[in-house]
């Protein structure tokens, strides 16, 4: 084809037809020109065709893990609530408002727990190292990277903050109180002794306020990521 247009151009010019030529020549650079701008058109179109074929594997996987993360939490809520009730029945044994049975070893175990949240990040990763800028959805971009991001990170923070208040001050002071330490049941070495011990009562008022700060932030990260949910699940429907 190259061949072919040299042919014609020299031609042209062998026979003095310089306008023609000069016609010729930029007909031909707007051939080629145009033939550029297809090419790229063509290419734009397949890398465009292969970023939504990624976007809608993604939003996908996201709608998986948002699913297991809302599951997560609500297994995290209802143990912190087990917890927090536990120690309210062991505050009502502590003041005097009931007995000691044995019913109560088990809320002795569960009033020191706090569910460490793991949420599933694979596709947000995966969505983070690609790059977030093919997700088209403003919406679905904000939320992902606002519940994986600081959101997550600040209930980090409050769980590390209860892990070490339980390992530096808890477990020192209460293990001496009891038969063994479980996550089962504690059975007191001496209830009434253990009554009166107003340290023991102060970590167990203690946690319940520091699990209730955990509690409030794990709840707004549940509706944050309920609205997430739901606005994957639009963006779905509409593919």
């Amino acid at each position: 084809m190259i061949k072919f247009f040299r042919k014609i151009r020299q031609n042209l010019l062998s026979e003095g037809k310089t306008r023609k030529y000069l016609k010729y020549a930029v007909g031909e650079i707007l051939l080629v020109v145009i033939g550029i701008l297809i090419a790229l058109q063509i290419n734009n179109w397949n890398e465009s065709r292969k970023n939504s074929t990624f976007e809608r594997k993604v939003i996908s996987e996201l709608f998986v893990d948002v699913n297991q993360d809302i599951q997560e939490m609500n297994n995290a809520l209802d143990s912190i609530n087990q917890s927090q009730k536990s120690s309210y029945h062991i505050i009502e044994f502590m003041e005097g408002k009931t007995e000691y049975h044995d019913s109560l070893n088990k809320h002795f175990s569960t009033s020191l727990g706090l569910w460490s949240l793991s949420p599933n990040k694979i596709a947000f990763e995966m969505a983070k190292e690609e790059g977030m800028y093919f997700i088209t959805n403003d919406s679905i971009r904000f939320y992902a990277s606002k519940v994986n991001g600081y959101t997550y990170d600040y209930i980090q923070v409050l769980e590390n903050r209860f892990q070490d208040y339980k390992s530096n001050i808890v477990l020192p002071h209460i293990q001496p109180l009891f038969k063994s330490y479980n996550f089962i049941s504690m059975e007191p070495n001496k209830y009434e002794e253990l009554r009166q011990d107003k340290t023991y009562l102060s970590i167990i008022k203690s946690m319940i306020s520091i699990r209730g700060r955990y509690k409030r932030m794990l709840e707004y990260r549940y509706n944050e990521v309920s609205e997430l949910k739901s606005i994957i699940q639009k963006e779905i429907e509409q593919q």
